[in-house]
């Protein structure tokens, strides 16, 4: 059983995979498996990770019905996952090697059961690497709500002995899955907590969601009336905070 099961969904990422390979190869943490559940992807991404498989048995090749989205994906792999943590890492971005050796040992030395690091943007090509992103210290359903930072799935580890049965939210008319999932965990009582380690890359990219930021902060709009049951003015207060850390903060 390893230690640590690495959720990665993949959809047309040849051109990523070979890196996606070594950065998780490169781990000074060793037992882990990943997950790699293919999406319907047209390109060379599905023999990419069979032959990776049979290489190296950590490597588990999955695929889902067909386009159905990264949360379908990831919850498939969830559905798989073995290890005791589980952490998240799409096909585009980048780990340092420390990576799973220092959140495994920071969330047992601390009891944490949600924990999230410091990361930097880079460019497409990974040439160009930006400022450091830090998180809030506590991630609590108020900052959640208010805070941008925390590095979403790319700097996430979750301990499933503290937090059972997380599923991301499926529905395709948010962008912004990871949010609400978050929020569930933070509604379980198991608030997220940062790790101050630089020990992530985000990969901006043409194909990135995030980097709609018009459409992103509407989404959040419609997450914070439907989902987390916000009075309009209460909704409006933090929203406004949000887009105000979204678009001059990072």
């Amino acid at each position: 059983m390893p230690l640590v099961s690495i959720i990665t969904p993949v959809y047309n990422a040849a051109r990523w995979l070979p890196e996606t390979f070594a950065t998780v190869r490169a781990q000074t943490l060793t037992d882990w498996e990943q997950i790699l559940i293919d999406d319907g992807s047209t390109d060379a991404s599905r023999e990419l990770i069979e032959a990776a498989a049979a290489e190296d048995p950590r490597f588990q090749s999955l695929r889902t019905s067909g386009r159905e989205g990264p949360s379908a994906a990831r919850n498939l792999g969830l559905n798989a996952a073995r290890g005791r943590f589980v952490a998240f890492l799409d096909a585009d971005d980048l780990w340092l090697p420390e990576k799973l050796a220092r959140s495994v040992d920071w969330m047992t030395t601390h009891g944490y059961g949600f924990i999230y690091h410091d990361y930097r943007h880079m460019s497409h090509d990974g040439a160009l690497v930006g400022p450091l992103i830090t998180g809030p210290e506590v991630l609590d359903f108020r900052t959640l709500h208010t805070r941008r930072g925390h590095g979403g799935c790319l700097s996430i580890v979750i301990d499933q002995e503290r937090v059972s049965g997380f599923r991301f939210p499926i529905d395709d008319r948010y962008i912004n899955e990871d949010f609400i999932g978050w929020m569930n965990i933070i509604r379980q009582g198991e608030n997220g907590h940062r790790l101050p380690a630089d020990l992530g890359r985000y990969r901006l990219s043409e194909q990135s969601r995030s980097a709609n930021k018009r459409r992103a902060v509407l989404d959040t709009w419609r997450i914070y009336r439907k989902f987390s049951k916000l009075s309009f003015m209460h909704a409006a207060l933090w929203w406004t905070i949000y887009v105000w850390n979204s678009f001059w903060l990072y």
